[in-house]
């Protein structure tokens, strides 16, 4: 989980917030925070859901475990993820898609 440590701090910065601000955001201290940019530990399953809701991206993509997909909505409003979904469903059920079929890694 090497990259996690990487992503989160790019994810931080890229949201303007200190470590400070952001151990307020998920109700740990400052020195967490450096830890999990330091790879040096790594948050409870929660803290990490919590973290990815938060950046709107997945569990995989924060642990450095995607191809790249989860990157589109990426910067979306919620409003907007839920919107492009949509568009989705609606694509597979004018395609014949199953909308039971997911691709799997």
């Amino acid at each position: 989980m090497e990259r996690f440590g990487v992503a989160l701090r790019k994810l931080r910065e890229e949201k303007g917030l200190t470590q400070r601000e952001m151990a307020v955001l998920f109700g740990v201290n400052r020195a967490t925070i450096s830890h999990y940019e330091g790879n040096l530990s790594y948050p409870t399953a929660d803290i990490l859901v919590n973290m990815a809701n938060f950046f709107h991206i997945s569990v995989d993509r924060l642990l450095g475990r995607t191809d790249g997909a989860a990157e589109l909505l990426e910067g979306l409003t919620e409003e907007q993820i839920q919107s492009v979904k949509e568009i989705i469903r609606q694509y597979r059920l004018l395609n014949g898609v199953s909308l039971d079929s997911k691709k799997r890694n």
